[in-house]
């Protein structure tokens, strides 16, 4: 707080954050870093393979805390984990069924997007970051 002041403290401190690395890199900063590659194995199947970050030098109490931390919240059995796998799952299902559907809505905060407003966390931004960078990239033959 004495060196950033509180508003940047408090960014720095208490701010959770995410950023994808186009196109398959994530980095969370939600109760510890962690980062997450997504490789497409086929159509049907994705592995995705997360490590979590640590500062140098970090003692073995603070080690083990920050372990304990990631497996139960970003662990295969985690708080977050399995929720975000069975929504993958049921998109997946969803797609296969070939029903048609033209667009998934990923319009969360689309107003700030276009009025210069500042992204929020909640905001889909970077997923619409992502799909314009894939069609560029599928379109260019």
């Amino acid at each position: 707080v004495r060196k950033h002041g509180p508003e940047r403290a408090e960014s720095i401190g208490q701010v959770d954050r995410s950023m994808m690395i186009f196109p398959n890199l994530l980095i969370l900063d939600v109760m510890g870093i962690v980062v997450r590659k997504i490789t497409p194995t086929s159509a049907e199947h994705t592995r995705i393979t997360q490590w979590s970050l640590a500062s140098a030098g970090e003692g073995a109490d603070m080690r083990a805390r920050r372990l304990e931390n990631f497996i139960t919240f970003q662990g295969p059995g985690g708080f977050a984990t399995p929720d975000d796998l069975e929504a993958l799952e049921a998109c997946q299902a969803g797609f296969r069924t070939g029903a048609g559907v033209p667009w998934s809505d990923i319009s969360r905060g689309m107003h700030r997007e276009h009025s210069g407003q500042p992204c929020c966390t909640s905001d889909e931004r970077p997923i619409r970051a992502f799909w314009r960078r894939w069609q560029t990239l599928m379109s260019s033959g």
